[in-house]
């Protein structure tokens, strides 16, 4: 079976991540990390740079868990991209980072996270940062 994790270069990615490759261990099952964005001739932020793929492998290198980094930036949306990535893989679990906004930003700007809640055909786990980390990006 299969752990899928979205990824972005964000402190809720990186909870995400790690509470992902936590449990792949725990679990025994294999870790697929997504990172997916709309692409066109200029990168979304969600996108990760090739020196953050990059350095993203070196980390995942680390672990015993069997691991694969897919990047998708087709022109369609993150959600699409993540059903088409469920339906292939049937996992055990998506994990997704929780990012705080307030419901005006959030109506303004949308959350993928809540549209991967709403639709993917999967069991979706939506991880907050860890009270730690939020005090430690502050003081940064």
């Amino acid at each position: 079976m299969t752990i899928i994790v979205g990824y972005t270069e964000s402190a809720a990615s990186k909870a995400a991540l790690d509470f992902g490759l936590d449990l792949a261990a725990k679990l025994s099952m294999n870790l697929v990390v997504v990172n997916a964005g709309p692409g066109s001739e200029r990168r979304a932020e969600t996108e990760l740079t090739r020196a953050e793929a990059e350095q993203l492998e070196q980390y995942l290198a680390n672990f015993q868990v069997p691991t694969e980094l897919r990047q998708y930036a087709r022109g369609r949306s993150t959600a699409d991209e993540f059903k088409d990535v469920v339906a292939e893989l049937d996992p055990y679990l998506v994990v997704i980072g929780g990012a705080k906004r307030s419901g005006f930003a959030k109506f303004m700007m949308g959350s993928v996270a809540d549209e991967l809640l709403r639709e993917l055909q999967a069991p979706v786990l939506s991880v907050k940062v860890p009270e730690a980390s939020v005090a430690s990006n502050a003081q940064e």
